[in-house]
């Protein structure tokens, strides 16, 4: 038997059950239960279950008419979840879901979707430790990712915060019920008009400060994300105080890709308005041409400068909209993997700098795989210095970026640039993270200073 809470308020009537399958669907041969009064559950387990219980994730499902014990009948049906736990859970182990340890979750299903629809089975997890090594690593950052927004260490996010009367994390967890709600019915939504579908997102939250453009304290944010089999789209946007009305779009975003020749073109096109001045949409498409040779990942991208405005952002994404003449940036890419460190480097020239130049005739590239060699750029990029500890070998350039990140123990992330210093996050034990900075390329590490 494994036991726990489901915590908004307690809800007392909400259906708890374990995701044995990994295709996010309550099946009928997989165990559940209803959650009792202050919330309490106690699920049955088989000794084949409770084996899969490090490996699955719990789910909730809040139906209308469940109690929350503070707030009443529940009104718009939600669902909340806990991530795999990764170790050995015992049997008087308790497991609190709430909505904080839901926004992990959540959150952790969006990356890995991102690079793979499918998350996988309890068996699969099971016999696979790349796969679980991926999960893992994704849980640990997005776990960070938490703790920086609000401020709230991983022991409170998972501890019942109402018998400890945390109020902080109280109120933190009404506001994200309270977009978990509003994100959830958004996702349906999305489901009925994209049936094709592989995954859906919708993140409803409030600002909480960070002078970001789409983190503006007090403000309500919704963040939605469709893959279909054609590529996916993006959407932020700005919402009214009851998060019944959308009050400005900040972001559109759709990316198509298709084979080119043994490589991919990836089509990327946004309408974005982040002043609140200015009522039309600036247009970005980029193109890019991306290859895997031995283990390391080579992309180039190519930046066209759109000078027309629109009134409606969704202009901005339609295929038949022509490529503008003027091209900006073109970047290179390069990301490899050693072990359990992986590595992104990326460079990037201006219009009248010699490898931009040297490109000339890399642009409009939908119909040119049969003109163009990758493999040339492939072999340009290879010998820029893409390892991490190497010069950069291609001058002059706009600007250059390098980072690694080291999954051996808790994520150490360094990055440097041509701009200066060099910083170095280090996850904490408590999922806090420790932000350094060094002067002398590595050798030395201290505070960043204000």
């Amino acid at each position: 038997m494994q036991s726990g809470k489901v915590i908004d308020g307690y809800v007392n009537g909400a259906t708890v059950w374990l995701d044995i399958n990994g295709n996010h669907i309550k099946d009928a041969d997989e165990p559940s239960t209803l959650s009792k009064a202050t919330g309490n559950y106690q699920l049955e387990l088989s000794e084949t279950q409770r084996a899969c219980l490090p490996y699955a994730t719990l789910y909730v499902d809040v139906p209308v008419g469940a109690v929350d014990e503070d707030t009443g009948p529940v009104k718009e049906a939600y669902q909340m979840a806990i991530a795999p736990q990764f170790q050995p859970i015992s049997v008087d182990q308790v497991l609190n879901i709430s909505p904080l340890t839901t926004a992990i979750w959540d959150q952790v299903r969006t990356r890995l979707t991102a690079s793979d629809p499918k998350l996988s089975s309890c068996d699969q997890l099971r016999q696979n430790q790349s796969l679980r090594e991926g999960m893992i690593n994704e849980i640990k950052t997005v776990m960070g990712d938490l703790v920086r927004r609000h401020n709230l260490s991983e022991a409170r996010i998972h501890d019942d915060f109402i018998k400890s009367k945390d109020t902080q994390s109280y109120t933190v967890a009404q506001d994200i019920v309270k977009g978990l709600k509003a994100g959830y019915a958004y996702k349906q939504k999305l489901h009925a008009q994209y049936p094709d579908a592989s995954f859906i997102r919708a993140e409803v939250y409030r600002g909480r400060g960070s002078n970001s453009y789409s983190d503006v304290a007090g403000v309500w944010y919704r963040n939605s994300s469709v893959w279909r089999p054609s590529g996916y789209q993006n959407e932020s946007v700005v919402l009214s105080e009851d998060l019944s009305k959308t009050l400005r779009v900040l972001n559109l975003r759709s990316q198509t890709e298709q084979a080119w020749g043994s490589a991919k073109l990836k089509t990327t096109r946004t309408g974005y308005n982040f002043e609140t001045n200015v009522s039309s949409f600036r247009c970005v498409t980029d193109e890019a041409i991306e290859q895997v040779k031995d283990g390391i990942t080579y992309v180039l991208v190519v930046d066209y400068q759109d000078p027309k405005r629109e009134d409606d952002p969704t202009a901005c994404l339609l295929e038949s909209r022509a490529l503008p003449s003027e091209i900006g940036q073109r970047q290179y890419y390069a990301n490899y993997r050693v072990g359990q460190v992986s590595f992104t480097n990326n460079l990037r020239f201006d219009p009248q700098q010699p490898e931009h130049i040297a490109l000339k005739d890399w642009f409009n590239l939908k119909a040119k795989s049969s003109q163009l060699d990758f493999n040339s750029v492939i072999s340009r990029i290879a010998g820029s210095g893409i390892r991490f500890d190497e010069e950069v070998k291609l001058t002059p350039f706009s600007s250059w970026y390098k980072r690694s990140e080291d999954d051996t123990g808790l994520r150490i992330t360094i990055e440097k640039s041509d701009i200066g210093n060099w910083t170095r996050s280090s996850a904490r034990a408590d999922g806090t993270q420790l932000k350094e900075c060094s002067s002398d390329k590595g050798k030395t590490w201290g505070s960043c200073g204000s």
